[in-house]
């Protein structure tokens, strides 16, 4: 590792972009960002029976035995966000410390029975409609998908300021195609290569 360093400059990080193109330079500064690297394409999960706002417990890690709501859920890294588990203390720009969650691994996640209140593993199945529809092992009855959290925000109303266009105005008719039509005309009249044969 010292001797690739001594080749490739004080700079850390760069992996093996020694060459003068561009394509190995600009593939290191992707795998030199921050964060869990991405799941290969063949890895990924493909059927998520998890969604943001389910509850789950965490089996595995430094917060086992924790539960917590799914805030997100990132399907190229096979890794969920949850409230309250894994974490972080950051400084933000004013300089005041708070705390923020990470990802942790989807399998380290069991979704709550509702029921029972206990973790439990999670069956898909399709209803005659073509839904999909998730059932609990542990107790054998179907758990809804939560509501999806962006469906809840309110739309804001809106109030006209000094520079927003009235409807009116904005539903005039400036345009007269009859007028346009002419002036392309005469334009064409006025250009060689449409008059070349007149």
């Amino acid at each position: 590792m010292l001797a690739l360093r001594g080749v490739l400059g004080s700079r850390p990080g760069l992996g093996l972009a020694v060459g003068a193109g561009t394509a190995p330079q600009l593939a290191a500064r992707w795998m030199d960002q921050r964060g869990p690297k991405l799941a290969k394409a063949k890895n990924w999960i493909r059927t998520w029976k998890l969604r943001p706002g389910d509850r789950v417990f965490v089996n595995s890690g430094k917060d086992k035995g924790s539960t917590g709501e799914v805030l997100m859920t990132d399907f190229k890294r096979n890794m969920v966000k949850v409230r309250g588990c894994n974490l972080r203390k950051v400084r933000d720009e004013e300089g005041n410390y708070k705390f923020i969650e990470k990802k942790i691994h989807y399998s380290n996640c069991a979704l709550i029975d509702p029921v029972e209140n206990t973790p439990t593993r999670i069956g898909l199945t399709f209803t005659e409609q073509g839904e999909v529809i998730r059932l609990s092992h542990r107790t054998g009855r179907v758990i809804p998908w939560p509501d999806d959290p962006r469906d809840k925000k309110e739309l804001q109303q809106h109030t006209d300021g000094p520079k927003d266009t009235p409807p009116e105005k904005a539903l005039e008719k400036t345009y007269d195609y009859h007028a346009d039509n002419e002036a392309v005309r005469l334009a064409r009249l006025a250009m060689a290569k449409y008059n070349y044969n007149r």
